[in-house]
């Protein structure tokens, strides 16, 4: 998306928050991507979680699973994600590196010529 539109998506920063997180940089990984850290140990509990059941053969009810099936803490995860984001794009449309992104974006030199 970044690439074609020169706008960021909400996971932008993803990958490079994860990788902040592997060299013990946690700061960095916050200012990468907010979600990241919070993802990655949404991610370290599953894995703790399946290998339990597989080694245990029994299914393990956990209260995450519970709440993710909860059609209101969708909808609430979806509207934070979606307002973080929102301060994400103001905080560097402030910086000007939204439209220099933009101008130099597929989309924009499409319809800037």
């Amino acid at each position: 998306m970044r690439h074609f539109t020169g706008i960021p998506c909400p996971t932008c920063g993803m990958t490079r928050s994860f990788m902040a997180i592997g060299r013990g940089n946690l700061s960095q990984a916050v200012a990468e991507n907010l979600f990241g850290p919070i993802l990655f140990a949404g991610f370290v509990i599953v894995i703790v979680h399946v290998t339990l059941e597989l080694l245990t053969k029994h299914k393990i009810t956990a209260l995450y699973c519970q709440l993710l099936r909860v059609r209101k803490v969708q909808i609430l995860f979806l509207i934070t994600v979606l307002i973080y984001h929102s301060f994400r794009l103001y905080h560097i449309s402030q910086t000007g590196e939204l439209s220099m992104t933009f101008t130099k974006s597929s989309l924009g030199q499409l319809l800037l010529q």
